[in-house]
């Protein structure tokens, strides 16, 4: 089964209060989405949050090939290996993101600009209002 996830996380202040938005589709269909308050943290560390719980999402569906959007270069370099991540606090985040990435026979990751992922940027502002 071809699955589809789109991430986004969202920071008020940076640091400051942090959430998520999650969309996990299937064949052109919402599966699950995700809206929630993740603590107090920056923008990165909500961004990578929310790439782990779209992650989790997607293997507890049993998605097999999974193409990840998010909106974040950043995180989606970092992930695919094109840059190394740098941050202290961000290492464990990371490190957590590619253990889950083992196991899914096809996974690819696509930037896409911040209009293609509105939807979840929604969802992780309204968890913040």
């Amino acid at each position: 089964m071809v699955c589809v996830l789109f991430f986004d996380g969202a920071c008020r202040g940076n640091p400051g209060p942090m959430a998520i938005g999650v969309v996990l589709m299937e064949n052109g269909q919402k599966v699950k989405e995700v809206s929630k308050r993740v603590g107090i943290g920056t923008n990165n560390i909500a961004e990578w949050k929310a790439l782990i719980e779209g992650l989790k999402l997607a293997k507890a569906h049993g998605c097999r090939e999974l193409e990840v959007q998010g909106d974040s270069q950043l995180i989606i370099k970092q992930i695919s290996g094109e840059f190394r991540v740098k941050s202290d606090n961000l290492v464990p985040l990371f490190n957590e993101a590619k253990e889950l990435c083992r196991g899914f026979e096809e996974l690819r990751f696509k930037w896409v600009r911040r209009e293609e992922n509105s939807y979840t940027d929604e969802l992780s502002n309204r968890a913040l209002e």
